[in-house]
């Protein structure tokens, strides 16, 4: 038996034991094994907390929590909201892929044909196929007021990441249901799925259990993560922000001195999710039912690809889906082999988070991930 096998079957192991406990209503849950050195990771790259989720192939779920939700002060439990940051985009896409199986959205026409986004012609070809892999050639955001949306290259020819892509996205969504994006998402994804704690933000007067932001030293971001929610909430109408129109985002932005553009507005769709790893590890399993999010669509480089909503790398035999996740002062990680349905989940509240959720990743599935080396 090689390594690889031995450390597949020692993650089925704990995810029994770990399984049940949550099941039985537990808030905490003992780190399993093969993550036993997570808090000490966490320690030495002054991450202050991190929420993790393990998968097998039979679609049991373990979980668990470790460190503070705000440094020396609140405790992280596996119930506690982290930014879901840009893993995100991918619960977005599975939404996508499933008005795809109902015919109300088709990969290869034009968004232009039901959103007005540019005066480029070859922009106005973009299709939600380009929108998903990556290839759309749109920046990944814009900052300044009055920045037109222009396609840098001809869309479907290379990979450039892309988060105004999938706010576009959300738009076509909006377009084509006559809802919000964040109501579909939660109509077609969160819910089906079970993903009962997660959402696009808490109203006024309530204080959810959620993990504040933390810089590279590991000190509170006292102007981000639910503080910055917050205040972008309170600039936009009273109503839920999962049910605020296009108009009204934009007029929140404004209302704080920002342009009206996607990076300044609530909910993004594109990196706006908050939940916790064991709910999204209960989206990974129900995201497998679209095949299309692994079709390779768009060539990154080396063993690296695009499929239709998250990376892929292949190598050896072995394929893997991922993707990762940052906001300030926020890291976090999947990571899905896609041939024994083995996964891992890693959230964490500080900048310095990538360092914990590679090391996660490498041990679980003991292997090195190209991925890592690619990632800016």
């Amino acid at each position: 038996m090689d390594l690889v096998s031995r450390r597949t079957m020692l993650a089925a192991s704990c995810f029994g034991t770990l399984a049940i406990a949550v099941a039985a209503g537990a808030t905490t849950a003992t780190t399993p094994g093969i993550l036993a050195n997570l808090s000490t990771w966490m320690d030495l790259a002054s991450v202050p907390g991190a929420s993790w989720a393990m998968l097998d192939g039979s679609g049991a779920i373990s979980s668990g929590a470790v460190g503070y939700a705000k440094a020396n002060a609140v405790p992280a439990t596996p119930e506690t909201l982290f930014e879901a940051a840009s893993l995100s985009k991918v619960v977005l896409a599975v939404a996508v892929h499933d008005m795809v199986r109902e015919g109300l959205i088709d990969l290869d026409r034009p968004v232009a044909e039901h959103v007005a986004f540019t005066d480029d012609a070859a922009t106005r070809s973009i299709t939600p196929r380009h929108l998903l892999s990556h290839s759309s050639g749109l920046p990944n955001w814009r900052d300044e007021a009055g920045e037109p949306l222009t396609a840098a290259f001809p869309p479907g020819t290379r990979f450039r990441y892309s988060g105004e892509g999938f706010v576009l996205l959300g738009r076509l969504v909006e377009a084509v249901t006559g809802q919000t994006a964040a109501q579909v998402v939660e109509t077609r994804v969160l819910r089906p799925a079970g993903m009962n704690r997660s959402t696009y933000g808490w109203a006024r007067g309530t204080e959810p259990a959620v993990a504040w932001a933390h810089d590279g030293g590991g000190g509170v971001l006292i102007d981000k993560g639910p503080a910055g929610y917050a205040m972008r909430r309170d600039a936009g109408p009273p109503k839920p922000v999962d049910r605020w129109t296009l108009g009204e985002r934009e007029k929140a932005a404004v209302a704080l001195g920002k342009p009206a553009m996607p990076i300044f507005m609530t909910p993004n769709m594109a990196a706006g999710l908050w939940t916790t790893a064991s709910d999204y590890a209960r989206f990974l399993a129900f995201a497998q039912r679209y095949p299309g999010l692994s079709t390779k669509t768009t060539r990154v480089k080396g063993t690296l690809d695009w499929g239709l909503g998250w990376g892929m790398e292949s190598n050896g035999g072995r394929r893997f889906a991922w993707h990762w996740g940052t906001n300030d002062g926020v890291a976090n990680l999947f990571v899905v082999d896609l041939v024994s349905g083995l996964a891992i989940v890693v959230l964490t509240n500080g900048d310095a988070g990538r360092k914990v959720y590679e090391r996660a990743a490498r041990t679980v599935f003991a292997r090195e991930f190209d991925a890592f080396a690619w990632l800016k």
